[in-house]
């Protein structure tokens, strides 16, 4: 039993690992990066200007089903159905945004996160 309560006191720091979701749009071409550690959503454009928005939360609001939020408006809504695309590429990523900001002129795009990445089609096949 002692060695149970070992193993899983050393392994809970990787168990709670924080994750980084990023997502990408095409026009205009911007990209977003959230971090969950530090509740902080970070909007990139094709010039590399960077607006950075503090105490951001990540709510679950379903299954799959989840919104950045910041003091009560809804700044981004992601689905995880394995649908999300950035208009532009082949790649397939798992998760499907609706972003609210005018950065991105209120696009659609897709996300990957460090634990679930994005996929061409033809890896999927094998």
């Amino acid at each position: 039993m002692k060695k149970i309560l070992l193993a899983m006191l050393i392994s809970a720091p990787i168990l709670a690992s924080a994750d980084i979701i990023e997502c990408t749009f095409t026009e205009p071409f911007v990209d977003s990066q959230y971090s969950m550690t530090q509740s902080r959503l970070t909007y990139t454009d094709s010039e590399g200007k960077k607006v950075v928005l503090k105490n951001v939360s990540f709510q679950i609001k379903a299954a799959g089903v989840f919104e950045l939020v910041k003091d009560g408006q809804v700044l981004q809504h992601l689905e995880l159905n394995n649908k999300g695309s950035n208009g532009m590429s082949d790649h397939v990523y798992p998760y499907e945004v609706k972003d609210n900001n005018s950065l991105t002129h209120k696009a659609l795009g897709g996300c990957q996160s460090n634990s679930l990445k994005a996929i061409l089609p033809e890896d999927s096949a094998e």
